[in-house]
């Protein structure tokens, strides 16, 4: 078996778009893959944990809930009326919380897997702090994300899909340079955790764009029709893009139109994981509603 540690984090209101994620991966598997799924967390309760656990009943992954209070970003910057709350820096801690692994994997949960992730879990990041995908050319023109003179890098990249050198992190103490970057830089952090990632890496491996693919890329025709390829387009290639889309493994649902269980008709692939999961999380929160009636798709 190809035991992957793989960390999502997520609170009570995104109850359904995990579930879809947690479902999708477990059920995009190999035979011999085995996820032992971590769900860190300030808010859950013992019910909804339950449903989710019972999606791995017979079957070869594991789900475990962990408690984490959102005291622990206190001072940290965060959108208080949107969903990048104190959740989006519980990803920075997953090498101090899984000591038992030397690498893990991180997902979003506004996803859909496609593919099975032994292959790239077994990637060797050994002279990395981890692995991400390239969004961007690192300048002062960056269309999309904040520019950092103290981020020498040459690219920036999205922290929707990590895979952590938790060894090596644990080894030159990365969780008290995250706290030092949060400090220092604090109001200046747009994006807050892959700010925050990016400026605290010494260096970062770049995964194949299949590993996070934007549905602006991925349900059009034309990359052109995608306001991501505005500046996906200086870090890739046309060629590789539509062919990391035909091998799609991450569905990202970033940006435009939004996600969607919010659409008025859902796309198909998203649609039957919507069937699948348990009843009782398929949640929809007032602002889901709110934004399916207003939706035009």
């Amino acid at each position: 078996m190809n035991k992957i540690p793989v960390v999502f984090t997520f609170d009570k209101r995104i109850i359904l778009g995990a579930a879809i994620a947690i479902k999708s991966l477990m059920d995009s598997a190999k035979s011999d893959t085995l996820y032992d799924i971590y769900i860190y967390h300030p808010d859950i309760d013992d019910k909804t944990i339950m449903e989710f656990q019972k999606m791995a009943e017979n079957t070869n992954h594991k789900i475990a809930f962990r408690y984490i209070p959102k005291e622990k970003f206190k001072d940290a910057p965060i959108n208080k009326n949107d969903s990048w709350t104190e959740i989006v820096y519980y990803r920075l801690l997953i090498p101090d919380l899984l000591p038992q692994y030397d690498k893990v994997i991180y997902a979003d949960c506004d996803v859909l897997f496609k593919g099975d992730l032994s292959e790239i879990y077994n990637e060797d990041i050994s002279e990395h702090d981890c692995a991400m995908v390239a969004m961007e050319k690192n300048n002062e023109n960056m269309i999309c994300h904040k520019y950092f003179p103290e981020n020498k890098k040459d690219l920036v990249y999205i922290s929707s899909f990590i895979i952590f050198n938790c060894k090596k992190l644990r080894q030159e103490n990365f969780t008290k340079r995250i706290y030092e970057v949060i400090e220092k830089f604090n109001k200046r952090l747009k994006f807050f955790d892959l700010d925050t990632i990016n400026i605290a890496s010494k260096n970062i491996k770049s995964l194949p764009y299949r590993y996070g693919v934007f549905q602006s890329i991925y349900y059009n025709d034309s990359l052109e029709k995608s306001w991501e390829y505005s500046f996906l387009k200086n870090v890739y290639s046309d060629e590789n893009l539509l062919h990391e889309k035909e091998n799609t493994v991450m569905l990202h649902y970033a940006g435009a139109p939004g996600k969607p269980c919010r659409f008025k008709k859902v796309p198909e692939d998203y649609k039957q994981y919507l069937e699948k999961i348990p009843k009782k999380l398929k949640k929809y929160t007032f602002r889901d509603i709110r934004k399916r009636l207003l939706s035009k798709i």
